[in-house]
């Protein structure tokens, strides 16, 4: 039995203060790399990504660096927390981005008269070529939602509301993707209208995350889905266009937030 003495020398377990600007910046400091050797060329990765996107390992590495290895560890494990209770934020993460591609899908057809679109029914992806996209989607959200879910998201609902933290982290998300958009051979219009598309996603995803118990599992599907919905979407994403994803995305949550009378965005979450 240890006495009031033995406790004053065990080792005490100190976790760091959170700094969520230094933890941005040291994910820019990794990302660099990655930057650099894309710009070498095309690399070898699936449906043409460049080799910065290999970068979605920084946001988890960063916690590594920033605070400790027995945090991300931590963050890790309670990333896979799955509890039964979530099925109905595990069901809404998995089907939101499919109904939002499919009503997109229509509302281009509508309004674009110039352009034909090849039938809703045709995907140039086997069920192996989907699976395999998921798997590695999948992989690559877990590494990026460990940081910025588990670690960032959970750092800022300390001061801010879900809206605010969603715009802050949005912002981030989006210019951390510039350089591969770049990369991938965009024009300005595309990368414009698509970075403006990672803040309501992300609003999205911390709201999911505090509607089910900050379950970072939620977001984790919701992000999968958000890359695997591209490049289903006619003909190999070719057909994508964020500017319409934008205008259906909006409205389609705007109109589901409604519906669900979730409370005020702005109200500031407990700790």
């Amino acid at each position: 039995m240890k006495g009031p003495i033995q406790t004053l020398w065990l080792p005490q377990k100190k976790q760091r203060p959170s700094y969520p600007t230094r933890y941005v910046l040291w994910i820019f400091i990794l990302s660099s790399p990655f930057y650099l050797v894309g710009e070498l060329g095309p690399g070898v990765l699936p449906v043409e990504l460049p080799i910065s996107a290999l970068m979605v390992v920084c946001p988890a590495l960063a916690i590594w660096v920033h605070q400790s290895h027995s945090r991300l560890k931590e963050l890790s494990q309670d990333s896979f927390k799955l509890k039964l209770a979530h099925i109905k934020g595990y069901m809404m993460a998995i089907l939101i981005m499919p109904c939002v591609m499919i009503l997109k899908y229509f509302v281009m057809d509508y309004s674009i008269t110039q352009l034909s679109l090849p039938p809703i029914s045709t995907i140039d992806l086997s069920v192996i070529d989907i699976g395999s996209l998921a798997l590695l989607f999948f992989a690559g959200s877990v590494a990026e939602e460990i940081g910025w879910t588990g670690y960032l998201t959970n750092s800022l609902l300390r001061k801010h509301g879900v809206l605010a933290t969603g715009l802050i982290i949005g912002f981030v998300w989006a210019i951390w993707h510039i350089i591969p958009y770049v990369q991938m051979g965009k024009d300005v219009d595309w990368i414009i209208w698509q970075c403006i598309a990672s803040i309501p996603k992300r609003i999205v995803m911390v709201w999911l995350f505090l509607k089910f118990d900050r379950s970072v599992f939620v977001t984790i599907l919701f992000h999968t889905f958000i890359n695997l919905s591209v490049f289903v979407f006619p003909i190999m994403g070719s057909y994508y266009d964020p500017f319409y994803f934008n205008l259906v995305f909006v409205g389609f949550i705007g109109i589901g937030y409604l519906v669900i009378q979730s409370p005020s965005l702005l109200q500031k979450a407990n700790p």
